[in-house]
């Protein structure tokens, strides 16, 4: 049988220039950190897609239920967390999954909302759950192919389990003596025999630090690309987001300009660079995003999308700096 992780590397073309890498926890085997009692699942174990979110939750449970310290934890102590699960995405609400059938106390906390990473996927955006001969036995399953299909599917499981998020941030974590203690942004505390960090890697985007960024018209993620067509939109940026933002817009009819501060592109997929091109000369060419870059790009338009709609079209503007643009006269 192939390696699904080896395959997936593949279908990332790693062997091409992605820019700075981005510093990950240092796991071990199941998520183990060098912290006792934490283990890590989800988007910091390195790969950014749904069923390793799961399987990596699913197995960061299992391992602390095999664990012969927690198998003889003290279990008197009722305001004591069997496991305190740190996001309520698909790595936390699998674990939680599997907590739930373990019997264990447990809690899961998230500080924005169950699910965000998908919910800010833009609407009807296609998904693809890599690698497809990846079975998962535990935690979420994913039949659905569509962005909404896929939040209701898995929050149908969410509920069907029983798992009812805490509206909490955590800060910082630390050990005192046989316990974790989960530091609360209120000031509040929670104990726990074991910790698992499921957090995800969307993070805070990027400012232009150039006047009008923070008019209503600026965006920093692509929402719906038909919410632009027959509109001017500047995109910045030379990654493979990017790109498929400027593909998906002008795909279903939206003029595009794409501003990068390089006079050529090196980060992005040779494919997406490809689609771009022929859209800067035709723009009727049916070109659209229809397997983006990962589960995570936010950006994705199907050949379904674009309907009746009259072309759009890509212009580049590249070597421009962001100090050079002014987003209170530009369309954005």
């Amino acid at each position: 049988m192939s390696n699904p992780i080896a395959a997936y590397t593949r279908w990332l073309h790693t062997r091409w220039p992605a820019g700075t890498v981005e510093k990950l926890p240092v796991t071990g085997e199941n998520g183990v950190t060098n912290l006792p009692g934490v283990r890590i699942a989800g988007d910091l174990s390195g790969i950014p897609l749904l069923k390793f979110s799961s399987q990596t939750a699913t197995k960061a449970l299992r391992a602390i239920l095999s664990e012969p310290d927690f198998q003889k934890r003290d279990t008197s102590q009722p305001d004591v967390l069997d496991v305190a699960i740190i996001g309520a995405g698909v790595a936390g609400i699998s674990a939680g999954i599997e907590a739930k059938k373990a019997q264990l106390r447990f809690a899961v906390y998230e500080a924005t909302q169950l699910f965000s990473t998908v919910v800010n996927f833009p609407k009807g955006k296609p998904i693809y759950t890599y690698p497809t001969e990846l079975k998962l036995d535990g935690g979420l399953q994913f039949q659905a192919t569509i962005k909404e299909a896929l939040v209701e599917e898995m929050e149908a499981q969410q509920q069907a389990a029983g798992i009812e998020p805490i509206a909490a941030r955590i800060d910082r974590l630390e050990r005192s003596g046989n316990l974790l203690v989960l530091h609360h942004a209120d000031g509040k505390t929670t104990r726990a025999h074991r910790v698992i960090v499921a957090i995800g890697r969307s993070g805070n985007f990027r400012k232009l630090g150039c006047p009008g960024e923070d008019l209503d018209k600026v965006y920093n993620r692509l929402f719906d690309p038909k919410e632009f067509a027959g509109k001017e939109a500047l995109v910045v940026g030379g990654g493979d987001t990017a790109l498929e933002t400027a593909i998906a817009v002008a795909a279903v009819g939206g003029r595009v300009t794409l501003s990068y501060r390089k006079k050529e592109f090196a980060r992005p997929k040779p494919e997406n660079v490809d689609k771009l091109q022929m859209l800067v000369k035709d723009p009727a060419a049916r070109v659209a995003v229809e397997r983006p870059t990962s589960e995570r790009v936010t950006t994705a338009a199907s050949s379904d999308m674009r309907g009746d709609k009259a072309p759009g079209s890509v212009r580049l503007m590249m070597e421009t700096s962001v100090q050079k643009i002014d987003a209170t006269t530009a369309t954005l």
